[in-house]
């Protein structure tokens, strides 16, 4: 009862101070209407003085009036002065006077008539007589300088203007610039949108004050009224005590009605609090999708058994789970990791295994005891979940598992952790459905992996990379036909491009790389202005939609001709089908660049490349000339058969790998049209690769018969 009563008295005395409070909410908002008008009014005035003395300061009428007659000058006046003044929403004129009357006027789109002109003397006549006044007292005494700009507020045929004048330079009769910018409707509107007045309007000093209205006077500079803006003031007050009010009550009588309802849901309001504490308890300890113990209970379990008993710890990670969510849709994915979590339980029961979702596809599983370490990696590995695709394909999703085992790879939770996924990476590395234990040499290798990708990261910040430069050689001429660029890094490192550019694509910094590359070969190619230089791109480079902006603007920068310049690709790029490595590959061809297709022969050789891609070279990879296979029918047949065709497609072929000159005799009998390898020259840096082509150069005449000018090659 005494809830209730209580209630009813804050209803009753809330609803009382809405009302007051209401009231105030509407003479606040009625001032600040007010003190809105006045400051825009007062605005209006200060900026019409303002651009009268910037528009007389740039105009010389009085010049033109004096050396063009006033005719001529009032057309002037009428592009340089009246319309561009007169042209804005508010309606406007503008004129030039003197103290015996106006000369000039223009208003709504037109020259002034004399009777405008009258009127806008009229108006102004106050006005410019002040400002002749200041002037002539200015002359007369160094006191205070005269203001060369006024505006004030007068009245044309009962509507309010602004009258501005400005003093305007000139020798002789003083020349005044006269605006007058009408508060009429037009102008009245927009402010009432503006400022958001309602009813805003002009009235006349005859008008009838209207109740209600609130309004800011109007009057000249001599103090004559010449009538007030009024409007209707905003009343945000109305809206409380009709319906906030009201509502206020209306709710009172609702509460009343709920608080005998509050009191029946109070006690299932605590059974609510209680199973939600336990809801909160349990997702503090497992993961919700799969039921399994999540990592932080996993963790705090591991820390507790790995330091004070044998056990063995299994990091396991879903075979390319990304690839599973796009075939199969987060919902069924979400299954899989459900399936995979009940087969685990399965094989490793409690009490002496505990199975825990570590985050998204990873799981982890803890034994304890001796069990053979050896033996939980297929235990793992053989569980497995078929699921059938949108297209109804039926896959198998396998998981890969690393070991580590306690004490002999560990004492503590986080050197098991490490070191098992250190196993787990390399299980990964291996394909699909794998398991590996740890062992000291796999951490060596982690530890000179991330090594390596250390020096890599800073090897790209230094500038720590160069090009070498190997010759390639004209089989008709003997003579050098262009060079390849090839990477390495500064300083003597004795790491190879097999091994560091796998690096630092893992890293994702092959694009920064690769411009570089670009850049570098670039300009290093005019040394050699004559021969062609040819670029290895990285599939990771076609796929940058940047590349062909990269490679413009190092050809401009560089003012290198597009046909002194090749790009290599690899047989991998061409699977890709994607429209940013089509389009790079277009893009080079229409630009005039020479495209090859470089270590033909290894990965996925297949000559459907040569009709589905148009290329202009094809290299034959080096392990088709080694070894003396050049004498060996199989081998022979097949190269002989490649040049062949690619001949017949307008392709040219370079051999790679040569290494002695009957090599290159027997494949210049064969057709073949360049060739490279050590023979001709191992990979230099560019000045050195400069001099070795000039030598090359020289010495190809020793090895060309003087009468025929053809090549004698195996005679050397």
């Amino acid at each position: 009862m005494i809830a209730i009563v209580g209630l009813l008295g804050l209803t009753l005395g809330g609803s009382a101070a809405l009302f007051v409070t209401s009231q105030s909410m509407d003479r606040i908002a009625a001032d600040r209407q007010q003190q809105q008008v006045e400051k825009t009014l007062a605005s209006l005035l200060a900026n019409a003085a303002r651009q009268a003395a910037a528009t007389s300061a740039r105009l010389e009428p009085a010049r033109k009036i004096a050396a063009q007659g006033p005719d001529e000058a009032a057309a002037w006046l009428d592009t340089e002065l009246g319309r561009p003044t007169v042209a804005a929403e508010a309606t406007k004129a503008v004129a030039i006077v003197t103290p015996s009357g106006a000369i000039y006027g223009y208003t709504r789109g037109q020259r002034a008539e004399a009777d405008e002109l009258e009127d806008i003397r009229s108006a102004a006549d106050d006005l410019v007589g002040s400002l002749s006044a200041a002037g002539t007292t200015k002359s007369r005494t160094a006191a205070k300088p005269a203001p060369h700009a006024k505006a004030e507020l007068a009245s044309i045929r009962g509507v309010p203007v602004v009258v501005a004048a400005s003093r305007i330079p000139a020798a002789g009769e003083p020349l005044f610039l006269v605006t007058l910018t009408y508060l009429d409707d037009v102008l009245l509107n927009r402010w009432g949108s503006t400022l958001m007045l309602d009813g805003f309007t002009f009235l006349s000093a005859r008008d009838a004050a209207a109740s209600g209205r609130r309004g800011v006077a109007l009057s000249a500079a001599d103090g004559t009224p010449l009538g007030r803006l009024a409007w209707h003031p905003a009343k945000p007050g109305e809206a409380v005590r009709e319906y906030v009010i009201p509502a206020t009550l209306a709710i009172g009588a609702a509460v009343l009605c709920l608080f005998l309802m509050l009191a029946y849901r109070a006690s299932n309001l605590e059974d609510e609090a209680e199973s939600n504490s336990r809801r909160a308890r349990y997702l503090e300890l497992f993961d919700p999708t799969t039921e399994l113990v999540n990592r932080a209970t996993f963790i705090k379990q591991l820390e507790q058994i790995a330091g004070s008993q044998p056990c063995q710890l299994i990091l396991l990670d879903v075979d390319d789970f990304s690839a599973i969510n796009e075939e199969l849709g987060h919902r069924a994915a979400d299954d899989v990791i459900r399936q995979f979590g009940k087969q685990l339980l399965q094989e490793f029961p409690s009490p002496h295994c505990l199975v825990s979702r570590l985050d998204g596809d990873e799981f982890a599983v803890l034994t304890v005891g001796n069990s053979d370490v050896f033996t939980l990696g297929p235990r793992a590995t053989n569980i497995a979940v078929s699921r059938q695709t949108r297209e109804g394909i039926m896959v198998s999703v396998t998981i890969s598992a690393g070991i580590a085992a306690a004490p002999e790879h560990g004492h503590t939770a986080s050197e098991l952790m490490r070191h098992a996924d250190i196993a787990l990476g390399a299980a990964k590395a291996s394909g699909p459905q794998r398991h590996v234990v740890y062992d000291p040499a796999l951490g060596e290798a982690f530890k000179s992996r991330k090594g390596l990708e250390a020096r890599m990261k800073k090897a790209i910040e230094d500038e720590g990379f160069e090009l070498f430069y190997q010759p390639i050689i004209s089989l008709r001429t003997m003579k050098p036909a262009g060079v390849e660029a090839l990477l390495r890094l500064k300083q003597g490192a004795k790491d190879t491009p097999a091994v560091f550019v796998p690096v630092i694509e893992k890293l994702g910094l092959m694009p920064q790389l690769g411009a570089w590359i670009i850049q570098q070969a670039f300009r290093d190619s005019r040394r050699w202005p004559e021969l062609r230089t040819s670029i290895n791109l990285s599939p990771l480079q076609l796929e940058n939609p940047a590349l062909l902006d990269q490679i413009d603007f190092h050809r401009a920068r560089f003012d290198v001709a597009p046909k002194s310049i090749g790009f290599e690709i690899t047989e991998g790029v061409l699977l890709n089908k994607s429209a940013t490595v089509h389009d790079n590959l277009q893009g080079l061809r229409d630009r005039g660049y020479v495209l090859a297709l470089d270590d033909f022969g290894t990965g996925y050789s297949s000559l459907s490349y040569l009709s589905e891609f148009e290329i202009h070279r094809l290299k034959l990879d080096q392990s088709f000339v080694r070894g003396g296979r050049l004498i060996e029918t199989r081998s022979a047949t097949l190269i002989q058969g490649v040049i062949d065709i690619c001949h017949k497609l307008n392709i040219d072929v370079v051999a790679e790998g040569i290494e002695e000159m009957e090599e290159a005799a027997t494949l210049r009998q064969w057709g073949c049209d360049f060739a490279q390898g050590y023979q001709f020259g191992r990979p230099a840096p560019a000045r050195t690769a400069a001099q070795n082509l000039v030598t090359l150069q020289n010495n190809a005449a020793a090895i060309v018969d003087y009468r025929t000018g053809e090549p004698v090659l195996g005679a050397v």
